[in-house]
């Protein structure tokens, strides 16, 4: 059965101590459902190989069953060989989609694993800070051991040893502030480049600046959130935001914004 999802969600990687680094990739289907997929190697994760794709594209790929593996309803095993990429969707369609599903961090937090584990916000941000990450990191030794999935060795990917985490009301009604982390790859993978350039402190600086004001439209920035696949706590996996150009685009009104 083939299927195809309009990426909104590409989360930071998990270490395994068995198999390569294990990625989130989550959107929409054409048929307008929430869908978490995996597994999903790395090389077309990070767009090392062949087939890559990124947030806002759509892609296909055939499932190996219609059913979730994990008990999160929205998650689904494919058959990673048969994704295709196709094209990249435009931020107009993007928002009116997100504008049709968002709900509130207290409405997704009320639900069951087996009920929701993703959903769409529309944040008030008020800030952005980090912490140490106090998580135990897999020894080089072990790392070296992982397999990718076709028994290759794997790519190791350097452990953060910062977490970020929004503060942030979830709605313009919201009594309540929320402080939830940020596992966004792009906000990953920008701390890694900058913290090799300018050191940890002011990284974490131009990290804040960058996905607190320069991307940070707050009536066009949001937060696609879902659960941890063990712990069920929830987290930012992706923030949706525009392009300067998809600003104009937006102030351009066309026959369906009248409709």
């Amino acid at each position: 059965m083939k299927e195809r999802l309009l990426v909104l969600a590409k989360a930071a990687p998990v270490q395994s101590k068995k198999y390569e680094n294990l990625v989130c990739v989550a959107g929409i289907t054409e048929k307008g459902e929430w869908r978490r997929i995996f597994p999903i190697p790395w090389k077309i994760f990070a767009g090392y190989g062949n087939i890559k794709f990124k947030k806002k594209q759509w892609i296909e790929y055939e499932l190996r069953e219609d059913k979730s593996p994990d008990g999160r309803p929205e998650s689904r095993k494919i058959k990673p060989e048969t994704i295709t990429p196709l094209h990249e969707e435009r931020f107009r369609n993007i928002k009116k989609m997100l504008e049709e599903r968002l709900t509130t961090m207290e409405e997704l937090q009320s639900k069951g694993r087996h009920e929701c584990t993703l959903g769409v916000i529309k944040p008030k941000i008020t800030d952005m800070v980090w912490e140490d990450r106090k998580e135990q990191v897999i020894k080089s030794e072990n790392i070296k051991k992982q397999k990718t999935l076709d028994g290759k060795t794997v790519f190791t990917l350097e452990p953060l040893d910062k977490k970020f985490q929004y503060i942030f009301k979830c709605s313009s009604t919201c009594p309540n502030e929320h402080k939830i982390m940020c596992e966004d790859w792009e906000l990953e993978e920008l701390y890694r480049k900058l913290k090799k350039k300018y050191g940890t402190n002011k990284a974490c600086e131009l990290v804040k600046k960058k996905f607190t004001k320069e991307i940070y439209y707050q009536d066009n920035t949001y937060f696609i959130v879902g659960t941890h696949a063990i712990w069920n706590t929830w987290l930012i996996v992706s923030v949706i935001y525009p392009k300067k150009e998809d600003i104009k685009e937006l102030k351009n009104k066309t026959l369906d914004d009248f409709l």
